[in-house]
C-alpha cells in the first residue's frame, strides 16, 4: 500500500483524474474477481448438482476464454468508433446477464452458452477497454496509471472468491448466488460510469498518443507478418502457452483440489483468495525487477516460481501442511502477478515500438486461448485418473520447457 500511494503521488493527479483512476480500478476488481477467480469457487457446487465431470466443466472456462480472445481485437475497433464509456456500458450489461443465465442453466449447452456470454461481456467492460480509457485521460505518468487500474484484478481476486465462497454460496446457494452477482455487476458498474466517471475525457488531439495517424491496415499487415516471420516471436508465443496452460489449470482447479485432500471450504477459498493478494505483489514486483534484469532473465524467474509452487501443491495432502501452504500462496502469487509486466516488456524489447500494439495483439490471441486451455485439460486429466498429480507433472515439463525456450531469445536489442 505504501509503494501504491507513492505512485499515485508520482501522477500530480487532480480529482477527475482521481474518479477515472477509481472508475478504471473497481470495473477490474469486478470483472477479474467475478469471471476469472469466481470460476473455481463455483466448481463443487455445480459438479455436485449436476454430475459433470471435471473436465467438462472446465471447458466452459474455455469456452469463456475463446469468446473473450475473440473479440478482444473487435472491442479495441468499437471503442476506437462509439468509445469506452459506451462499450463497458454494453459489455456490463451482457456480462451480467450472463452471470443471470448461469443460475437458471439446466443442461451442457446453456451453460456453456451462458459463459460464452460471460466471455462477451467480460471483453467489452474488461482490460482493453479499461486501458483505453486511462489512456484518453494519461498522456503522462500512463504506465503508472495503468499499474495502479490493474492492480484491482489482483485485489478483486483476493475479496471476490471470499465473497462469493464464504457469504454468498453458504447463506443463498450457487444460483442465487450467480443471480446477485450479474445483478450488482450491472447496477454498480452502471453507476461507476454515470456518477463516479467524469462525463467527458481529454480532447484525443490534446493528447499525445493521438497526435500521429493510426498505422493503415496495409502497414498492420505487414507489421504483424514480420513479426511472424521471427523465430523471437515463437519462442516467446510457445513459452507463454506453455506457462498459461500449466498456471491457470493449478489455479481454477486449487479450491476444488484442496477439498479433495481434506481442506474445509472456507479454508481452500481462503487459500485461493490470498494468491490474489500476492498477484498484486507480483505485479509491482516484477515491474520493478524488469527494469533492472534482463527481461529473459525476468521470465526465468517467473517461470521458477511457478516449478516452485507447483511441487509444493504436490506436498500437500492435509490442512496441517501449514508451512507448505504459506510458501505455495507466496510462489503462485507471485507466479499468476508476473505475466502482466513481463510479457509487454519482452514485446516492447524485442520489437519496435511501433510495432508494440499489432505484435501485442497477436501474442494475446495465443496466451488467452492457453488459459482457457489450461484447467480444461486438469479436468480431463482428473477424470481419467481421479488424481491431480500427472496434471502437475505435466505443468513443471511445461515450466521446465518454457524455461528453456526463453533462455534461447537472443540478446536484447540484438533479435
Amino acid at each position: 500500500m505504501p509503494e501504491m500511494l507513492r505512485l499515485v503521488k508520482t501522477l500530480k493527479i487532480n480529482t477527475r483524474n482521481i474518479r477515472v483512476l477509481l472508475s478504471g480500478f473497481l470495473i477490474l476488481f469486478i470483472v477479474s474477481g467475478v469471471c476469472y477467480y469466481g470460476f473455481g469457487v463455483f466448481f463443487k457446487h455445480i459438479q455436485e448438482e449436476f454430475g459433470w465431470g471435471r473436465g467438462v466443466i472446465s471447458t466452459a472456462f474455455l469456452t469463456f476464454c475463446l469468446v473473450f480472445a475473440f473479440f478482444s481485437p473487435i472491442i479495441g475497433k468499437l471503442i476506437d468508433r462509439y468509445g469506452a464509456r459506451n462499450v463497458i456500458l454494453i459489455g456490463s450489461f451482457l456480462l451480467g446477464s450472463g452471470l443471470i443465465l448461469l443460475s437458471i442453466t439446466t443442461n451442457l449447452q446453456q451453460f456453456y452458452m451462458a459463459y460464452g456470454i460471460v466471455g462477451l461481456g467480460g471483453s467489452g467492460c474488461g482490460l482493453v477497454s479499461v486501458s483505453s480509457l486511462i489512456s484518453e485521460w494519461f498522456s503522462k505518468r500512463r504506465g503508472t496509471a495503468l499499474g495502479l487500474v490493474t492492480s484491482g484484478m489482483g485485489i478483486g481476486g483476493l475479496f471476490m472468491p471470499i465473497i462469493i465462497g464464504n457469504f454468498l454460496i453458504p447463506c443463498f446457494g450457487w444460483r442465487t448466488a450467480y443471480q446477485i452477482l450479474g445483478l450488482l455487476t450491472i447496477a454498480i458498474i452502471t453507476l461507476i460510469l454515470m456518477k463516479a466517471l467524469p462525463s467527458r475525457g481529454r480532447p484525443r488531439s490534446g493528447n499525445p498518443q493521438y497526435t500521429n495517424a493510426p498505422p493503415t491496415k496495409s502497414i498492420k499487415e505487414e507489421v504483424l507478418k514480420s513479426a511472424l516471420r521471427k523465430s523471437t516471436f515463437w519462442l516467446i508465443v510457445c513459452a507463454y502457452i506453455l506457462f498459461e496452460i500449466a498456471e491457470t489449470g493449478t489455479v481454477q482447479h486449487l479450491v476444488i483440489r484442496l477439498i479433495d485432500v481434506g481442506f474445509p471450504e472456507a479454508m481452500a477459498t481462503f487459500v485461493f483468495s490470498f494468491i490474489g493478494l500476492f498477484n498484486v505483489i507480483g505485479r509491482f514486483l516484477f515491474g520493478y525487477i524488469s527494469d533492472r534484469l534482463a527481461i529473459k532473465f525476468c521470465a526465468i524467474i517467473s517461470f521458477s516460481s511457478g516449478l516452485v509452487a507447483t511441487t509444493l501443491l504436490m506436498a500437500i495432502i492435509a490442512p496441517s501442511n501449514l508451512l507448505l501452504i504459506y510458501l505455495f500462496i507466496l510462489a503462485m502469487g507471485l507466479t499468476v502477478g508476473s505475466w502482466a509486466p513481463i510479457t509487454s516488456m519482452l514485446i516492447s524489447t524485442y520489437f519496435e515500438a511501433a510495432r508494440y500494439g499489432t505484435v501485442f495483439g497477436a501474442f494475446s490471441l495465443f496466451f488467452f486461448v492457453s488459459s482457457g486451455v489450461g484447467p480444461a485439460l486438469f479436468g480431463y486429466i482428473y477424470d481419467a485418473v481421479h488424481n491431480y498429480n500427472p496434471a502437475y507433472i505435466l505443468s513443471l515439463t511445461f515450466y521446465s520447457i518454457a524455461i528453456i525456450l526463453i533462455s534461447s531469445l537472443p540478446r536484447q536489442n540484438q533479435s
